[in-house]
């Protein structure tokens, strides 16, 4: 068998489901575990600024949810672009998942341009939004960073597409060895930028955009010279109505449930930041760490979208059911063990990131224990984000992002801090009683699934390929 029929029949075909969703899985644990690896080394360094480490952090964290509203787009039209396109994969109609994928990368690069436009010029304004006084350490860091970032957009953008193509096909090894590339690379960026040319939070910006521009061409070659998957094609890059209207249909809803999203962890921070740097410092470094364990839920979740995609082709209703089982068991099962390795020595993990601080410090502990405690619940989230995304419902992925975060957890924090004597820790009970609550909307919005193809199927398109072992 072909690399290609090989995974088609692990995805169509082979009797373990399980299997199927762990292999693929791996390299997407891994590259994530890169990432979250990086984004330690990178607190790690950032938090060992002379004078102004807990700034220094609280300004990386500040820039956060406005990176990812803008990364929202990028990450909708990915879970368009493997919806789709998987489910063309699934039916064998590659010609027209060429199509779809080509002007997925023509859309990409475009948004991607708009973004950095928008994000460079509004970086004052939108920081300033958030809550530090202009002319302040955080302020300034904080536009610096994200100005910086802002000419990556172009290049992830594109990154997104050729994930979603490459997922799409099945295959999630190559996006994992040049993204994990570009991790490795900005991981040795980082503290040579950060301490020892002394660009302090700026040079994390400086490695990351280095290290994404650095590997970009050698995505743009596979897409385009690869001999197995879906690849791009020129005569596909001239956009069709029709087509860029199945993706911005798709996407849309995604991308706006991301957006929303990452605004409202913008809100969030303002609200945390109320309580002083200490508290967001707490904020910051808990996440990094508690995020090294939600990548394996992440991955599986990424999986799961391809995976029912195919199937959803393929016309194979029950197996696009049964993997949502494997996958909600997979995904909880993990966060449970990950969690509970990590509660123990929550502590001494928290204390290599804030130094001879002992407030932000314990902050920080009681923050992990009750996000630990409560991950298991964001396995079972990310599971029924990658089954809707999956099936193409993005209307579904968009409304439990809004849901957890604008009617259940800001709601909570608010009234946690307004109505109550609870200082911050009512922003850890806010979290988890959100976290709590989504599963119960999750459950009654996957029960409304058909799983029926959100793209034009031709009966009965086979190519002639046999699935032997030998």
């Amino acid at each position: 068998m072909s690399k290609d029929d090989q995974k088609r029949y692990l995805i169509l075909k082979d009797s373990n489901i399980y299997k199927g969703l762990i292999l693929l899985a791996i390299p997407l644990m891994l590259n994530n575990f890169l990432k979250g690896f990086h984004d330690i080394i990178d607190m790690f360094f950032v938090g060992r600024i002379p004078e102004h480490g807990t700034e220094a952090v609280a300004a990386i964290q500040l820039t956060f949810p406005v990176v990812f509203s803008f990364l929202a787009l990028g990450i909708g039209l990915m879970i368009a672009g493997t919806a789709l396109v998987s489910q063309f994969v699934g039916s064998n109609q590659y010609e027209d998942a060429s199509r779809y994928a080509s002007q997925l990368m023509v859309l990409a690069t475009i948004l991607g341009v708009i973004l950095m436009i928008v994000s460079f010029i509004g970086a004052p304004m939108i920081i300033g939004l958030m809550g530090p006084d202009e002319g302040s350490y955080i302020f300034e860091n904080s536009v610096a960073y994200l100005r910086i970032r802002a000419f990556e957009m172009p290049v992830l953008f594109m990154f997104f597409a050729f994930m979603a193509i490459r997922q799409a096909s099945g295959d999630t090894l190559t996006p994992v060895l040049i993204s994990g590339t570009a991790i490795v690379l900005n991981t040795i960026l980082s503290p040579i930028l950060i301490s020892y040319f002394g660009l302090g939070v700026a040079g994390a910006a400086w490695a990351t955009l280095i290290a994404n521009v650095v590997v970009m061409p050698v995505a743009i070659y596979f897409l385009i010279f690869s001999k197995s998957g879906v690849q791009v094609s020129w005569r596909y890059m001239h956009l069709e109505a029709g087509v860029v209207r199945d993706i911005i249909t798709t996407a849309v809803p995604a991308s706006l449930g991301q957006a929303i999203t990452a605004i409202g962890f913008g809100v969030m921070n303002g609200v945390i930041f109320s309580y002083g740097p200490d508290t967001i410092a707490a904020f910051g470094v808990g996440n990094r760490i508690t995020s090294m364990i939600l990548h394996p839920a992440m991955a599986i979740g990424g999986v799961i979208s391809a995976y029912i995609g195919q199937n959803i082709g393929a016309q194979n209703i029950e197996r696009a059911r049964k993997t949502f089982k494997a996958g909600m068991i997979l995904s909880s099962g993990m966060m449970a063990v990950g969690a509970g390795l990590i509660l123990t020595v929550r502590t001494p993990l928290a204390g290599l990131f804030i130094i001879d601080n002992p407030v932000a410090l314990d902050l920080a502990s009681n923050y992990m224990f009750y996000i630990l405690i409560g991950l298991p619940l964001m396995g079972v989230f990310q599971t029924f984000m990658g089954t809707y995304n999956g099936t193409g419902k993005t209307k579904y992925s968009f409304i439990i992002s809004v849901t957890r975060l604008w009617l259940m957890r800001i709601p909570l924090v608010i009234f946690m801090r307004e109505y109550t004597t609870l200082g911050s820790s009512g922003i850890w009970y806010a979290m988890l009683i959100s976290n709590f609550l989504i599963a119960i909307v999750g459950y009654f919005l996957y029960i409304r699934i058909d799983f029926k193809p959100k793209v034009s199927l031709r009966e009965k398109v086979h190519r002639p390929t046999e699935y032997k072992t030998t």
